[in-house]
C-alpha cells in the first residue's frame, strides 16, 4: 500500500484485529472481513474489508464519501484520529529502515519541518449554528457555548473544536448527526498531541478531573459541573501522557467506556500515572456502555462511586 510515497507491506488483519469487537456481527471468510457498517446503524452486514489490500466497501451507504475507501481512512475512523495521524502510524510501523544515510537524514528533516494549518476563532464563524444532536444527549447550552460547539449545515455535522492547553484552536472535529461518521479538518494539528478540555483545567486552575474517551462524555460531565478531559479515543499517546503529568491535575478519575478497549485503557493509564497522580476509578453502571449513557438524574450519584486505586507493592 502506498502511503505518502512510501510502499508499505501492511498486515491488515493484525491492524484491524483490536477493533473487531466494535464491529457488529463481524466474521472473517477467507481474505474478507464482513460486518455491520461501523459508520451507521444496521442489522444486516453490508460492510466488508479486503484483508489482502485493505480496501473496504459499505454497500448500504447513502453517503458517497463513505461508500468505499482505502485502509488509512478506515483505520483513522477506528482509531479516532485524523487521516494524517493514521498515515504517520502506518509509516512509523511499516517503513523499512533506509540504508542510505543521506536519504535518512533528508527524510527526518522533512518530517521535522512539517507544518499545520493555522487556525483562529474566525474559522468557526461559518459554523455558528446549533443542532439538537448534543442537546438531546444531555449537553447543556452553556457548555456548548463555552466549548464553541457549532453546526455545519452543508455536511449535517456537529462541529467540535479542539484547543491546545493555552486555548488556541488546533483542529476541528465534524460529527455527522445522521450516522456515526466523523472526520477532522484537513491540515489541522494531530489531536493525539493534545487533550480535549485541558485548556479549561488550566484556565480554572483545577486539580481534579475525570478522564474519558470521547468529547461527548467530557461535555456531558461538564454539563453537570464535573471537570473532565478527553483523549479522543481509547488510547493515550506519549504527548498526552506528558500533558497530563505537567498539568495542574493532581487527582485523576478514570472513567473509560465499559468494553474491552475501555478496560485496556483503564489499565494502561492507571499503570502510567500510578505514583504520579492520585488515581480513582469510576465504575460504569450496569446497562450503560459509557458516561453519556448514564441517565442525567443518576450521573452525580454514579460519579461519587469512584474509588481510590492504591499502589501495589511486591
Amino acid at each position: 500500500m502506498l502511503v505518502r510515497e512510501n510502499e508499505l507491506e501492511i498486515d491488515y488483519a493484525e491492524e484491524i484485529d483490536p477493533y473487531v469487537e466494535t464491529l457488529s456481527k463481524a466474521v472473517v471468510r477467507g481474505n474478507k472481513l464482513q460486518a455491520c457498517s461501523p459508520f451507521r446503524e444496521e442489522h444486516t452486514p453490508s460492510f466488508a474489508v479486503n484483508l489482502d489490500n485493505g480496501t473496504w466497501i459499505d454497500s448500504g451507504a447513502m453517503d458517497g464519501d463513505w461508500f468505499k475507501g482505502n485502509f488509512t481512512k478506515l483505520l483513522a475512523f477506528l482509531m479516532g484520529v485524523t487521516y494524517e495521524e493514521a498515515e504517520t502510524y502506518l509509516i512509523e510501523k511499516y517503513r523499512l529502515i533506509l540504508d542510505d544515510v543521506d536519504a535518512l537524514t533528508l527524510n527526518i528533516q522533512l518530517e521535522a519541518t512539517e507544518s499545520y494549518r493555522e487556525l483562529s476563532l474566525d474559522d468557526l464563524k461559518m459554523f455558528a449554528f446549533r443542532n439538537s444532536y448534543l442537546t438531546d444527549r444531555g449537553i447543556s447550552e452553556q457548555v456548548q457555548r463555552s466549548f464553541k460547539i457549532g453546526y455545519d449545515n452543508k455536511s449535517k455535522a456537529v462541529v467540535i473544536p479542539w484547543f491546545d492547553k493555552d486555548g488556541n484552536l488546533i483542529n476541528i472535529k465534524f460529527r455527522n448527526t445522521v450516522n456515526k461518521v466523523f472526520w477532522y479538518l484537513k491540515g489541522g494539528q494531530p489531536i493525539k498531541q493534545h487533550i480535549y478540555g485541558l485548556h479549561f483545567i488550566y484556565k480554572m486552575k483545577l486539580n481534579r478531573a475525570f478522564v474519558v474517551e470521547s468529547e461527548t462524555d467530557a461535555l456531558y460531565l461538564w454539563s453537570h459541573g464535573i471537570p473532565a478531559i478527553a483523549l479522543g479515543s481509547a488510547s493515550l499517546s506519549t504527548k498526552q501522557e506528558d500533558l497530563i503529568i505537567n498539568s495542574p491535575i493532581e487527582e485523576l478519575v478514570l472513567a473509560f467506556d465499559k468494553d474491552d478497549a475501555g478496560n485496556r485503557a483503564k489499565e494502561t493509564v492507571g499503570n502510567l500515572f500510578m505514583g504520579k497522580k492520585r488515581l480513582y476509578v469510576m465504575p460504569i453502571p450496569d446497562g450503560c456502555k459509557d458516561i453519556n449513557d448514564i441517565q442525567s438524574s443518576k450521573l452525580i450519584t454514579a460519579t461519587k462511586r469512584a474509588y481510590l486505586i492504591e499502589p501495589k507493592f511486591l
